[in-house]
């Protein structure tokens, strides 16, 4: 049985199901809600039910003052719903409302995605997630001399598994490292999140989206937060890589275009000074560029031949820019 949450003063709605949590359902359905540890210690997924009844709340260490029992102060991730509900919290804005965190995790899975790839899955302790926008951006630390700045690539509905994309790169000590010697279980500090690459989930211009290489990683992030919006208007990703293993995940796109009515994926192989010509393509796909909105995700020269040519058309309003990664494109 699923039960109906009202949020107030958003007004914003969701369904959450008889077995999980309320954090568990907000999260699932694209919701940013304060949270940090998930498992009833901190206080942060703190909410007052104005409606309805809770099903069951799990133990939990945070304590509430005489004044919060009072006013049905609860946490969202211990209580369930019992029926339709209403509750007071505050939604994250912006990425500005989301705190500095520093959390210690391990390597929970190496998965070589080809020869200049990898998908890096960290684990967070049960008493801390890692709170993050979709599109945003971390520090990874080994040790003291290996540090590395890289998009995270998973969606924020799951805080306690983190997905990063690494390149191999010879003159990246940190890539080398990951490739060379990395473990599962080995030790990796994360701190963040950082940037201003997210998603306007106000808008409802259709979305094109154009990455280059492990550009795809925060792609993949703000489509997987779009999907679980289920956000109505078109979304298109153009993927770019003059290696023949750069569409590293090819397969997940693909069957996002078979499970989706409103998504298409093109890959598009870069010839050596080609930027123009995939840029042509590019823009030769999209009827109206202006009325659109863009998150570029690429190289430096492939994104200002991409901007200037968006400037040419006069739709450069809702253009949306990745800042510059480290150990990424």
């Amino acid at each position: 049985m699923s039960h109906r949450i009202r949020l107030i003063p958003s007004g914003r709605e969701f369904t959450a199901e008889a077995q999980e949590t309320l954090l568990e359902a907000a999260l699932r359905n694209g919701v940013n809600i304060p949270y940090n540890c998930s498992g009833g210690s901190c206080g942060a997924c703190k909410a007052r039910l104005l409606s309805g009844e809770v099903a069951s709340s799990r133990f939990h260490d945070y304590a509430f003052t005489e004044a919060e029992k009072a006013q049905g102060y609860l946490l969202l991730c211990s209580a369930t719903a019992g029926n339709d509900m209403t509750l007071e919290i505050n939604e994250i804005g912006d990425a500005a409302q989301i705190r500095y965190q520093q959390v210690v995790t391990r390597v929970a899975r190496i998965e070589r995605l080809g020869e200049h790839y990898m998908n890096l899955t960290l684990r967070t302790p049960r008493s801390q997630n890692l709170q993050f926008l979709a599109g945003q951006h971390v520090e990874l630390r080994i040790g003291d001399e290996l540090s590395c700045d890289t998009s995270i690539a998973s969606c924020p509905c799951n805080g306690m598994f983190l997905q990063v994309h690494l390149s191999r790169r010879a003159d990246e000590p940190f890539t080398r490292h990951a490739f060379e010697r990395l473990q599962t279980n080995d030790v990796i500090v994360v701190s963040g999140p950082f940037g201003m690459f997210t998603l306007d989930e106000e808008s409802r211009r259709p979305i094109i989206l154009v990455a280059q290489d492990t550009g795809f990683a925060p792609l993949k992030s703000l489509l997987e937060h779009a999907f679980a919006l289920e956000l109505s208007q078109s979304l298109t990703l153009f993927w770019v890589s003059a290696y023949d293993d750069g569409f590293y995940m090819a397969n997940l796109c693909r069957s996002w275009v078979d499970a989706l009515d409103n998504f298409s994926y093109q890959p598009l192989y870069l010839e050596a000074g080609g930027e123009a010509a995939a840029v042509e393509v590019i823009i030769a796909s999209i009827g109206e560029p202006a009325q659109c909105d863009f998150y570029i995700a690429t190289s430096d020269p492939l994104r200002v031949a991409l901007l200037n040519s968006l400037r040419a058309r006069g739709a450069t309003e809702h253009v949306f820019v990745m800042e510059k990664r480290q150990c990424g494109t």
